[in-house]
């Protein structure tokens, strides 16, 4: 696809404005914090602010979720390396072996090669994703109404079966995601559905509602639950934390930081191409990364504290975060929940994520690229100077932070559109993600499906206007099509099956190591 000169000069003036950077570092300022407190993810700071963005212009809008994003998946790792607690759940993998740095009073280092590997990373995958959309999204406008039915069929099928342990779990949550997408006005005859009586749902369920609910109130209110449980904490975190400011606490050298480009390499390759799979995320890209590096050089002993460990985990994680918006930007379809709801932003700025997005928006499409880019700049610059001092921010007591996010994911609803129903909306999907989270039932297949299901229920309507009622020719209209939906089935009963092998190897191995154990150990 050819360059678009005029808008990018026009996409240029949006961004290299000092409101849209101020809102940039304010975005990763505030995504690093929340990264850094365990139990706020990318998804749920993107979501407590994702009403605010509603409010701006497309160029601090952007730059405010973008900045979210990327600050977020690195600042899990702060907490992750300082007490073996990962902020975000991408951030387990780099457990391992930053915590064990952090007990050699290394601590200091391994915060520093978490955040050079991100932002590599990072840098690395968004120009995959800058070269790759465009091509994906040309390929895509050939695509017809049977095709792009499928294609989303596909998509909700991947993201049910890969979002969660259990594969059912994964298609209950897609399912609800498909039925409240149906709440509402029909969109071709304007009559209402499933609003169970009440007038106000005529206008269907909003976006901003239901992910604040779902992600923050959801959130919050199972920490909430483990607070209830604790009676005490395990171990004294200040004087750990203090180790980092420490001049004893060594820094980060440059020879140290390219003698990892190994661990760096795969996991810029294993991430970028994890990422752009819907569904599958940033925490499996880090535990792919991770594995795959281990298996290649064993002789680093991984896990027992090695900075190569941890720039194979950060790598992995980060090198998601562009690739994870190339099914978003080439066919409409979010590939994560934090690419739906800067989708979900788009959407309500007015800029529908679709193929045509190039032709018809490149000036938004060009912005987005373009704060992708500077973000990495100033995620290194304001994680090098703040991260550690992040890291006594995981120190905040839980007591004051889950009622301070409850209160900001009531005003934020509020604030939408001004109506208590959006509040009432919010608290009614901030329980329903509080008994996804205590069931282990996942929400990405839920957003998900939530934004592709008025998509897929156009395109299927559009086909059979098309074809005239005919059923058969607007599923099946081409060879694509069919080749498509052969591809769906296919991956939907191989990811059950896998699922299935899974469970049963985990049995068999509690079955023998409850064999193993002694007869008293049996009985407790």
């Amino acid at each position: 696809m050819e360059i678009n000169f005029e808008a990018l000069a026009v996409a240029a003036d949006l961004v290299f404005r000092w409101q849209t950077f101020m809102w940039l570092a304010i975005g990763i300022f505030m995504g690093i914090a929340g990264g850094a407190m365990p139990g706020l993810t990318a998804a749920t700071t993107m979501a407590l602010f994702l009403p605010l963005a509603a409010q701006m212009p497309l160029g601090p809008a952007l730059g405010l979720l973008i900045g979210i994003y990327k600050g977020a998946v690195f600042g899990g790792s702060i907490s992750a390396i300082s007490f073996a607690t990962p902020g975000t759940p991408e951030a387990a993998a780099t457990v391992y072996d930053g915590y064990k740095l952090m007990l050699n009073g290394k601590g200091r280092k391994a915060i520093l090669m978490a955040l050079y590997s991100s932002v590599t990373a990072d840098f690395l995958s968004d120009l995959v994703l800058i070269v790759v959309a465009p091509a994906l999204a040309v390929i895509a406008l050939a695509f017809g109404p049977s095709e792009k039915v499928w294609l989303m069929v596909m998509a909700i099928a991947l993201l049910a079966s890969l979002s969660g342990a259990h594969f059912a779990k994964g298609l209950i949550s897609a399912a609800v995601g498909f039925f409240c997408a149906t709440i509402g006005s029909d969109p071709i005859g304007m009559v209402q559905r499933n609003t169970f009586g009440f007038w106000q749902l005529s206008d269907g369920i909003h976006l901003i509602p239901l992910v604040v609910g779902l992600f923050a109130m959801g959130r919050m209110l199972e920490e909430a639950m483990h607070l209830f449980r604790e009676k005490k904490m395990a171990e004294n975190l200040k004087a750990r934390i203090g180790e980092i400011f420490s001049k004893r606490s060594e820094g980060l050298s440059i020879r140290e930081y390219l003698s990892c480009w190994r661990e760096m390499s795969i996991g810029f390759g294993i991430g970028t191409f994890v990422g752009a799979l819907p569904g599958l995320g940033s925490t499996v890209g880090a535990f792919l990364s991770y594995s795959v590096a281990k298996q290649v050089r064993p002789h680093i002993k991984f896990g027992t504290g090695k900075l190569e460990g941890v720039a194979a985990a950060e790598s992995g994680n980060n090198a998601t975060v562009g690739p994870t918006l190339i099914p978003l930007l080439a066919f409409g379809i979010p590939g994560s929940s934090s690419a739906a709801l800067l989708g979900g932003a788009l959407t309500l700025q007015g800029f529908t994520p679709n193929p045509r997005m190039f032709d018809l928006y490149p000036h938004a499409v060009y912005a987005l690229f373009i704060i992708l880019l500077v973000g990495n700049v100033f995620n290194l610059g304001i994680g090098r100077f703040f991260a550690l001092l992040f890291a006594k921010i995981a120190l905040l007591p839980r007591q004051l932070l889950i009622p301070l996010v409850m209160l900001m994911a009531v005003l934020g609803s509020y604030a939408y559109q001004g109506n208590t129903t959006d509040v009432w909306v919010m608290l009614v999907f901030g329980f329903l993600g509080f008994f996804f989270r205590i069931r282990g039932i996942p929400e990405a297949p839920l957003i998900v499906t939530f934004m592709v299901a008025p998509m897929l229920e156009a395109e299927l309507r559009r086909g059979l206007l098309i074809q005239k009622g005919d059923w058969f020719d607007a599923l099946f209209h081409s060879n694509l099509a069919i080749g498509l939906a052969v591809t769906a089935f296919v991956l939907t009963f191989l990811c059950a099956r896998f699922s299935l092998m899974e469970r049963m190897a985990v049995a068999s191995e509690r079955e023998a190591r409850a064999a193993t154990l002694p007869g008293d150990a049996k009985a407790e």
